[in-house]
């Protein structure tokens, strides 16, 4: 006989709906398992990760343009050494150049400049954004003054690079620098100085060569104490705007070759120089020999010129028969204009070979003894 007992005790199943019950969307889900701390715990190691990735690749290719300029100064005969650049940690990408030496070719003065640590860094986000500083003391040897220590209470410089129909742009800036030796350059301080590189599309499709649109403007210059015992003491303002063109598209040679290859010049649209009691505004356009001699020609307008003439000749930059010659000849070009209360001169003037013309007088030669 069958004992009903010992039968396991089965409890009916309740019939199943035909519909499932209805499941939260996707977008809910996730956001209910990234709402939780845990989530949130995993959303930021992986967010740190990602950055710090970003962050790291952003250093290697900060080093890779660092090495490809330094070498492009190499050559154009620039002598180049520095220190293995070091990381910047800022939550940036970024090194530190320190011990930068760069000494000049001959042909440009043989210079030797000597910098303290210069930071570049870019942000992940923005990485054709490169900023440098070069905030800090630096050293400048030349043949003339010998070591110059200066200063520099704030100076960076802005890149960003071009990528497609964004020009490159440049924005160098100085702020309060100063000399502290030698003894010949004292007093000598700068309280502003700007310049400002746009590439020019439309000059360089035109040329076949690029452009830059620049502006240079500097403030309240004081001159060193060797120099201001005879001329003005403080350079009140310089303001020049212009192009600059003549670095030719082929990437195989270096800057200034490719300067020099395609004659390139430096045009002054418009310069304002205010030297109390001497002022002028100037247009030109200026470019440099194989020899990296300067030269060009322009038209300038000048208030004050025969004062500051007197003060160069007192100072022994100018001989005092030029200063004589320049005064008879020019003098006679001395007119006041209409709805101007001083009189002021009007003239063409030209640098070649080391020397300086303004009209058909020489007022200059480099090679005079």
């Amino acid at each position: 006989m069958l004992d009903t007992s010992k039968l396991p005790h089965l409890q009916p199943q309740k019939p199943t709906s035909q519909e499932e019950a209805p499941q939260e969307p996707l977008f809910k889900q996730i956001m209910h398992a990234f709402s939780s701390k845990k989530g949130m715990l995993y959303l930021c190691c992986v967010f740190v990760l990602i950055y710090t990735s970003l962050c790291i690749q952003g250093e290697h290719l900060l080093r890779q343009g660092v090495y490809r300029v330094l070498q492009e100064l190499g050559q154009d005969g620039f002598g180049i050494s520095y220190h293995a650049p070091s990381s910047y940690f800022a939550f940036k990408s970024g090194v530190n150049l320190d011990d930068l030496t760069i000494t000049a070719p001959e042909n440009m003065g043989g210079w030797t400049l000597k910098a303290g640590r210069i930071t570049i860094s870019s942000t992940p986000f923005t990485p054709r954004h490169v900023t440098l500083k070069v905030n800090g003391t630096h050293s400048l040897t030349t043949k003339t003054i010998g070591d110059i220590r200066l200063i520099v209470g704030q100076g960076e410089i802005k890149f960003r690079l071009p990528y497609k129909k964004d020009p490159m742009s440049i924005d160098f800036n100085l702020k309060q620098v100063q000399t502290a030796a030698p003894k010949s350059m004292e007093g000598s301080f700068l309280a502003d100085l700007d310049l400002k590189m746009v590439q020019a599309f439309e000059i360089s499709e035109k040329q076949k060569k690029d452009a830059f649109h620049f502006s240079l403007r500097a403030d309240t210059v004081h001159l060193p104490a060797f120099m201001s015992r005879h001329l003005p003491p403080m350079l009140q303002s310089l303001d020049f705007k212009g192009i600059i063109s003549g670095t030719g598209p082929d990437g195989s040679n270096s800057f200034l070759k490719k300067w020099q290859d395609n004659s390139g010049t430096i045009e002054i649209k418009q310069g304002e120089i205010l030297w109390p009691p001497f002022s002028a505004s100037l247009t030109g356009t200026f470019g440099f020999t194989d020899s990296f001699e300067l030269i060009g020609a322009g038209v300038v307008k000048t208030r004050g010129f025969f004062n500051m003439l007197d003060m160069l000749q007192n100072g022994d930059y100018l001989r005092s028969r030029r200063v004589s010659v320049a005064k008879v000849v020019l003098g006679e070009q001395l007119k006041t204009e209409k709805n101007e209360s001083s009189p002021s001169l009007t003239s063409a003037f030209s640098f070649q070979s080391g020397k300086i013309y303004v009209g058909q007088v020489l007022l200059y030669d480099r090679h005079e003894k």
